[in-house]
């Protein structure tokens, strides 16, 4: 009996103490767990610390490239027979802009039969050249309706540059470029030009003498490499006070196209453009013609230099093999300099033999 009570009692001792041993294991366990999600959460906000401040020097990253990216707007006019010339001038500037510049093209077209989807597709290929290069469209639309005389040799594109202003309507300043043009360098520093109170920059022109009695030569310049103020000419009305002018006198005087009209009836609001800027090829008879203007504007030193390390070369002129450039680079069968060098960049555009094929003398050797 005595035996029965001890093992009793021995077995409510038993029990106690392993009620309180599960109670010790409980609180430790739970102990493990506080201390557990309180790691767990420090950790999550070490996390959080460090995601927002990846984020924020992304964006101070983001910032510095933004900042040292030099923009670069240009304007070009578009048309289906002057599509592979474009792109082999577009071309040349996106190879040779420097690394922090971005292109953003803003190209001028009427759309339908002057300008095709498919054309404009091969506009919008040249961003495997440079990824860091956007381009807009803008159609004309109906803006030209009337203005060509069937007398007249020129076409609508001859207008494009009288409504920039108004099509670009988000850009201060641009750079007009024609397709006949092969960019060697690049084109920021002629950007960040001066425009107060002009319109227009550009490379100073020697008129034929037979419109010397009409227009006045002493600050006239080539319409076809052009720096512009887009936001004086919005501002002033350029296209409103263009085409009144255009329309008024077409028809009842000598014709000069968009160039002359620019240069007579805008001529206190343009000046000129260091020659490098779209010089085309000059000759020994050139650098003295242009020696004998009053004002000078160029020396013959910075023009010889011009000629020989050209930024902008507008493609007309005579080369130094003496071939005249009333023909471009792609319609002629002569070999020289320049045309090697407009194929290099026509092998670029990843439309070569499409270009020889619509060009047919434009690959020949």
């Amino acid at each position: 009996m005595k035996n029965l009570v001890i093992i009793k009692i021995n077995r409510n001792k038993k029990e106690e103490f392993n009620i309180e041993e599960k109670v010790r294991l409980i609180k430790n366990n739970y102990i493990l767990i506080k201390k557990l999600n309180n790691f767990l959460i420090l950790f999550k906000l070490v996390i959080i610390k460090y995601i927002v401040l990846i984020a924020f020097l992304f964006i101070i990253i983001l910032d510095i490239i933004y900042k040292n990216t030099n923009i670069i707007n240009i304007a070009m006019s578009l048309n289906n027979d002057y599509t592979y010339p474009i792109m082999v001038s577009m071309t040349s500037i996106l190879l040779n802009s420097n690394k922090n510049t971005s292109i953003h093209f803003h190209i001028i077209l009427l759309k339908g039969n002057d300008v095709d989807i498919e054309n404009q597709n091969k506009i919008l290929s040249l961003k495997h050249i440079n990824k860091n290069t956007n381009f807009t469209f803008y159609d004309v639309g109906n803006r030209f309706n009337g203005w060509i005389h069937g007398k007249k040799k020129i076409t609508v594109a001859g207008f494009y540059r009288s409504i920039i202003g108004e099509l670009i309507k988000n850009v201060d300043k641009i750079i007009y470029l024609d397709g006949d043009t092969l960019i060697y360098g690049d084109l920021y520093e002629m950007y960040q030009i001066n425009m107060d109170n002009l319109y227009f920059r550009g490379i100073r022109e020697i008129l034929p003498s037979y419109y010397k009695p009409v227009i006045n030569s002493s600050r006239f310049i080539c319409d076809g490499v052009m720096l512009m103020n887009l936001k004086l000419i919005r501002e002033d009305h350029f296209y409103e006070t263009f085409r009144d002018y255009y329309l008024k006198f077409y028809n009842k005087r000598i014709y000069f196209g968009d160039q002359h009209i620019i240069n007579t009836l805008f001529r206190d609001k343009i000046d000129f453009l260091p020659p490098k800027f779209g010089i085309w090829f000059m000759t020994e008879e050139n650098f003295k013609e242009y020696n004998s203007l009053n004002p000078l504007i160029y020396t013959i030193d910075e023009l010889r230099e011009a000629n020989n390390k050209p930024i902008i070369r507008h493609l007309w002129g005579k080369t130094q093999e003496g071939i005249d450039l009333l023909e471009k680079p792609w319609l002629f069968n002569k070999p020289c300099k320049i045309k090697e060098e407009w194929k290099y960049y026509a092998n670029k555009t990843g439309y070569y033999e499409s270009i020889c094929k619509f060009f047919k003398n434009a690959c020949l050797n």
